[in-house]
């Protein structure tokens, strides 16, 4: 049996309130944002974090919470703020009934962030304010169905959940869509910020750039697949010439975060067409 290591510690930009969760196992490393602004909660962390984000939630006055999407490292504490807080809490509405009912995650995930316990949410409505600022809902699927993000109109800030995370994405859960992401990222591009608050990279004063840096690698990705397959190559060859490396993560969740599930992704919508 090995320990697991949990850690929150608060950070500030621009007016934002900033939690930061670690979870630490054995030779990885993860970690999550949470969101406070303006009385308004952006995500909830994961249930093994919350000991460490209770003290965070009783001292500041959370008016309501928004959920970016449904899994455990986002929606993990959202069962305790309703019970002790009785703050409203809102996801896209695809996810009201799921949230109602028991959540299902593969072992590696309970281990890795806990198990989220059912909670009552409301559905998202597509613009809202808090205390002084005002908000709009903007659906951004593609790493989950349910997946939004908010834009401060007042800030001209984006908090993109997991829209962003990383620029040269190598790995996606088998439930992604990397052809939806990149619309969701034209989609976001439309509005008017520069900043952007990740919900595992932070905040990014250059974040439009990071954004824009990422369409074009997945574009230029896309551009791949399709030129290989149209040269003959089936799914598996094209994922191993362009992703050759295999990544730890892989192996641990028994391929449901894969390179592979890029490449499909991309091929059913160029054989859609």
């Amino acid at each position: 049996m090995f320990k697991v290591e949990t850690s929150v510690r608060e950070s500030y930009h621009a007016g934002v309130d900033c939690g930061y969760g670690v979870i630490t196992l054995p030779g990885t490393k993860m970690s999550v944002y949470s969101f406070y602004i303006d009385g308004l909660l952006i995500d909830t962390g994961s249930p093994l974090l919350l000991n460490d984000y209770i003290p965070i939630f009783m001292n500041k006055p959370i008016d309501q919470v928004v959920l970016t999407h449904y899994h455990e490292d986002h929606a993990g504490g959202a069962k305790w703020i309703q019970d002790h807080l009785g703050s409203p809490i809102y996801i896209h509405e695809s996810s009201v009934q799921t949230c109602r009912e028991p959540f299902h995650y593969p072992e590696y995930r309970k281990l890795a962030w806990g198990q989220t316990e059912s909670f009552q949410a409301n559905p998202l409505p597509s613009s809202f304010s808090s205390r002084n600022e005002t908000w709009e809902t903007i659906h951004t699927p593609g790493h989950t169905e349910d997946h939004v993000s908010f834009y401060n109109h007042d800030r001209k800030a984006l908090f993109s959940g997991d829209l962003y995370v990383l620029t040269r994405t190598k790995v996606i859960l088998a439930e992604e869509d990397i052809t939806q992401t990149m619309a969701s990222l034209k989609k976001s591009l439309a509005y008017d910020f520069e900043a952007v608050y990740c919900s595992h990279a932070g905040y990014l004063p250059n974040g439009r750039k990071r954004l824009t840096d990422k369409l074009h690698y997945l574009e230029e990705v896309e551009e791949k697949v399709i030129r290989l397959h149209e040269s003959g190559m089936e799914a598996k060859s094209i994922n191993k010439e362009l992703f050759p490396k295999q990544y730890p993560i892989t192996i641990v969740s028994d391929g449901e975060w894969d390179s592979h599930h890029i490449v499909t992704s991309i091929l059913r919508k160029h054989q859609a067409l």
